[in-house]
């Protein structure tokens, strides 16, 4: 269990050292993708660390709720590492996102010909005026950039992640460690 918890802590606080050197050095998309793959490795790390502590159990149901248990609690608190990052200790990040965002969907309503093309393939927005659109497009912006919509999302993609590699491990580590030669 020591070994769970040193990973746990680890994982976290490595992700926090990468996003606080990538505030200064990265653009948005760098350190997310930065911080993605990382959170990736380190689910996955916990999935195939639990796979294998309960490799031995016969039951692919009962090893698998047993695997993903652990395994989803890291996602959990991963998630609630986010939330506290990016809407605690740095707000100003997600808000600079969401200002350069409505940056672009201004440019985009007023420039004509592109709009244009966007509503001629839309019966939608074929029918509103381009600041109807901006209107509508800014709002959807907000409610994508609000806490609980971010916080709820993330939660959502990295439990089902954690739910689907403990699957994964669950399955493969009692054939690769518990193989018998004939």
């Amino acid at each position: 269990m020591a070994k769970i918890r040193l990973l746990f802590a680890t994982g976290i606080a490595a992700w926090f050292a990468i996003k606080l050197y990538g505030l200064g050095t990265w653009t948005w998309e760098q350190s997310n993708q930065a911080g993605i793959l990382w959170n990736l490795a380190c689910v996955t790390s916990v999935a195939a660390l639990m796979g294998y502590i309960h490799r031995n159990e016969d039951v692919f149901l009962v090893r698998w709720k047993n695997v993903a248990k652990t395994t989803v609690l890291y996602s959990f608190l991963l998630s609630c590492s986010m939330g506290l990052w990016y809407y605690g200790l740095v707000p100003e990040t997600i808000e600079q996102r969401k200002t350069e965002q409505l940056e672009l969907l201004e440019a985009f309503v007023n420039d004509s010909e592109a709009l244009a093309d966007i509503q001629s393939t839309n019966a939608t927005l074929e029918r509103q005026s381009a600041d109807e659109i901006y209107a509508q497009q800014a709002a959807n912006l907000e409610v994508f950039f609000s806490p609980i919509f971010f916080i709820g999302t993330v939660l959502m993609v990295w439990i089902f992640t954690a739910a689907a590699l403990a699957a994964v491990f669950a399955t493969v580590m009692p054939k690769i460690w518990n193989a018998r030669p004939e």
